[in-house]
């Protein structure tokens, strides 16, 4: 050992080597949330509208069988925040993972609405894949 600094700076820079390579093979989760102008429910799912960071207003739609299962794309929480309405959208390495929706209990609550019972309405639920269709 006739330079102690030179294995120190060596041991470490294996150290960190290793701890970038490690953290480069983990998912990067990443959450955004959003306020929800309004929610309205469907027997097919929900519809969502919010504004953008333009402020424009655009609606999203959540099919029903995302939070049908226990870890599936979607969960619905029900609160008495007065923020509420607003979602949280997860991502993993950039890839949409699921989305939690946040909703006043009382169904009164003017944030509520609901959709006709419509083809039309039906096939926009049914037109959404595995992943949710978000604007910025």
């Amino acid at each position: 050992m006739k330079n102690p600094v030179a294995v120190f700076v060596s041991v470490m820079l294996l150290v960190f080597a290793l701890a970038v390579q490690a953290s480069a093979e983990e998912p990067r989760p990443y959450v955004r949330t959003i306020s929800l102008e309004r929610v309205y429910t469907h027997s097919a799912g929900y519809m969502v509208v919010y504004r953008t960071s333009r402020l424009e207003t655009v609606e999203t739609y959540i099919p029903a069988r995302w939070f049908e299962q226990a870890a599936g794309r979607g969960q619905l929480v029900f609160t008495q925040r007065r923020a509420a309405p607003y979602m949280q959208v997860y991502y993993d390495d950039g890839e949409f993972s699921h989305v939690r929706l946040f909703v006043r209990s009382n169904t009164a609550h003017p944030s509520w609405g609901f959709l006709p019972n419509r083809p039309e309405v039906r096939e926009r639920f049914d037109e959404v894949g595995d992943t949710l269709r978000v604007r910025y």
